[in-house]
């Protein structure tokens, strides 16, 4: 994926609003899953991932976890509070697990925790600069391609004469820092890096 970005030097420089609970994770981390809910008096505790039961406080066996359960040689339910610990994430984790429960006197709202699991960006984004002088206003024109893998944002910080891309996900970042230099002719500069030859594969374009 890449990033463009656009601007001028001159002589002079230049729980989500809907209630759901969301959990951020790193591939191989560990997750604890909580209700929030008081714990007494509960006659049923059951976790589902999607619509398929993964745990539930009346197994007696496999400490409380499902048989069934995609899960089932990496979690544990906690029978006194009933939290559900999963291990060793992978990519295909996440997704929608949903407690459910009962009290003697009533049937609970059901908790719905949202896991989204994501691999850690390792690498820093390549910045490629191409600057082209413009003699009319004594300015230069400069485009910044911002490129690097995976799912990301991308943040670009610029400060007189040198600019930062930062990429993101919700676990990790990664920066990258270069200066741009004008001149009265074109000029194209790519960073000697390993990851320079990386295809890109979006876009997108930002003026300033």
């Amino acid at each position: 994926f890449c990033d463009t970005f656009f601007f001028k030097l001159s002589k002079s420089g230049i729980l989500t609003s809907s209630g759901k609970h969301v959990i951020y994770k790193k591939v191989g981390d560990t997750v604890e899953l909580s209700s929030g809910l008081p714990t007494e008096g509960v006659t049923a505790a059951t976790w589902k991932y999607g619509e398929l039961i993964i745990a539930d406080k009346h197994i007696e066996n496999n400490m409380g976890v499902s048989k069934r359960s995609p899960f089932k040689d990496r979690s544990e339910l906690n029978l006194e509070n009933f939290t559900l610990t999963v291990r060793k994430l992978t990519l295909q984790d996440s997704g929608d697990f949903i407690f459910v429960s009962a009290t003697k006197e009533k049937q609970r709202d059901s908790v719905i925790i949202t896991l989204q699991v994501h691999e850690p960006i390792t690498k820093q984004p390549v910045i490629k600069i191409n600057s082209t002088w413009i003699p009319s206003n004594e300015s230069c024109k400069v485009l910044l391609e911002c490129s690097t893998t995976g799912d990301v944002s991308y943040k670009w910080t610029d400060g007189e004469t040198n600019v930062t891309c930062t990429v993101s996900n919700h676990v990790s970042e990664k920066s990258a820092f270069q200066t741009v230099k004008c001149s009265n002719r074109k000029s194209l500069r790519e960073p000697e890096d390993m990851n320079a030859d990386e295809p890109a594969t979006g876009r997108r374009t930002h003026r300033a």
